[in-house]
Parts: structure tokens; sequence; C-alpha cells
């Protein structure tokens, strides 16, 4: 049984980074667009105030991480650059699972 669906992605300084580099290029895309970017002006916020360490992330935030540094990949493997960075934060956050709560 899930009591809520906030999933603590493990962080350090490089997947921070790549996180705030994804974002703001999906940021400035949908900008460019005229798409709605306020969702991710308030991520790309809480990211900046989140020490490195531990990131919460709800059902929303959890898919604009992951299409963000998804968008990210595709751009570096089309212009036949490294992906390593974007890899590794996007295996950190796959790995985020939401806590279970036995008792409910």
């Amino acid at each position: 049984m899930r009591r809520n669906n906030i999933r603590i992605m493990k962080m350090n300084r490089n997947n921070r980074s790549i996180l705030m580099w994804a974002l703001y290029a999906d940021f400035c895309a949908n900008r460019a667009a005229g798409r709605p970017y306020g969702n991710l002006a308030a991520l790309i916020t809480k990211l900046h105030e989140t020490q490195p360490g531990k990131l919460p992330l709800d059902d929303a935030e959890y898919r604009l991480v992951r299409n963000a540094l998804n968008h990210l990949r595709n751009e570096r493997i089309a212009t036949g650059g490294y992906t390593d960075a974007a890899d590794a934060a996007l295996l950190k956050l796959v790995k985020a699972k939401p806590r279970l709560w036995p008792f409910g």
C-alpha cells in the first residue's frame, strides 16, 4: 500500500548539475515554443534550493525530470556527444522508488 507518491532521488553534485542543465534546456525550449513552463521553473527553483543528497519528487516532477533527461540524452546522441552524465542521472532517477507504508 502506498501512502504517498513522493520519490526520493539520491543525487550528488554531478547529478544535480546535469539535472539543472536538462531542466533549463526544456524550460528554454518550452518558453520559445509558447508552451507553459511554470512547472519547470518551479522545479528548477526547488532543485537549486536543495543541497546535494536527497531530492524529493512527486509524480509530476518525476515525469518532468525523466523527460528532460531523455531530451538531453537524445540531443547529445544526435550531435555525437557523450551521454555518460545523463545516463548516470537517469539511472539514479529510475532507482528512486516511492516508499511503501505497510501500516496504512
